[in-house]
């Protein structure tokens, strides 16, 4: 299963615990920065989970992911492996890479953010993710009105039918259909997740554009927890470049880590870590566009 696009965590989180209870999971996040946040709230959560810093899976450490890849199928021998791309990635590449170790692909799975769709929806990357998946996942849909949620699911219809993947020998489609799911906790049905939307043709790696990198980011370390107040101050008074900011921290008079998850203006920290004893830190990720 290979998942891209927004809030991804949240519904690995789900899936494992509502679908995967009594099979042995394997979960692949791809994460920004030489500090890994999604990796680190997995590790507190279930199953084995092996993290690949610095880059994305498609480009700069493309030997790397499949050497990772073969190394925890011999040592875990899981039933069920979950790749998690980072949200500048494109699937093509990691489905390969699946391909050629044998692994039967099941799904490719887009999230997209419902609420802020408009602010992405016009990049390549985030266009190409949607046309290189057969699940397509409207999420947030609890944050916006039915006007805004048909008017998303027009616009992603339309993306996946322009930006198909195709047969780079036949020009055929991938994909010969797709499933559009809504949702707004990253939860979804069991059927997602049972085989009926795997990849059935070949892939092959020919003529395909080198990876583009449209970010950049920097990691803030804090030493010590902080009001909740500084928190809002911070994030209120971050550079424009900053797209999105995700991480760890302690705050005063609150017993757990939290996570914080920040992009287009909407701050989440509801996700807790209670037996996180690392160094508080921040990661900004920002646009180099």
């Amino acid at each position: 299963m290979v998942i891209s696009g927004s809030g991804k965590t949240t519904l690995l989180l789900n899936a494992a615990k509502e679908h995967f209870s009594e099979k042995k999971v394997a979960v692949i996040v791809n994460e920004l920065g030489e500090v890994g946040v999604d990796g680190k709230i997995l590790k507190n959560a279930y199953s084995e989970v092996l993290e690949l810093p610095e880059g994305c899976i498609c480009c700069s450490i493309h030997a790397e992911f499949e050497k990772a890849i073969s190394e925890l199928r011999e040592k875990y021998e899981p039933e069920v492996l979950m790749v998690e791309t980072s949200g500048s990635a494109e699937p093509f590449p990691v489905m390969i890479s699946l391909q050629n170790l044998g692994c039967v692909i099941e799904g490719v799975i887009c999230l997209i953010d419902t609420k802020n769709f408009n602010l992405y929806s016009q990049e390549d990357t985030a266009r190409h993710q949607i046309g290189s998946s057969n699940v397509l996942v409207l999420n947030k849909t609890d944050l916006v009105d039915e006007n805004t949620i048909k008017q998303v699911e027009d616009s992603v219809v339309d993306i996946w039918k322009r930006y198909l993947l195709r047969n780079l020998f036949t020009n055929e489609p991938v994909f010969k259909s797709f499933k559009l799911y809504k949702t707004s906790h990253g939860k979804l049905p069991a059927e997602v997740f049972s085989g009926i939307f795997a990849l059935q043709e070949k892939l092959y790696y020919l003529n395909v554009e080198d990876h583009k990198h449209n970010h950049t980011q920097q990691v803030i370390y804090l030493d010590e927890a902080i009001d909740y107040d500084e928190l809002l101050n911070m994030i209120n008074n971050l550079p424009t470049d900053v797209v999105r900011v995700k991480g760890i921290l302690k705050l005063k008079d609150y017993p757990e880590a939290l996570v914080v998850n920040y992009s287009f203006g909407n701050l989440d920290i509801s996700h807790t870590l209670s037996h996180y004893e690392g160094r508080p830190f921040l990661i900004l990720i920002k646009s180099i566009n």
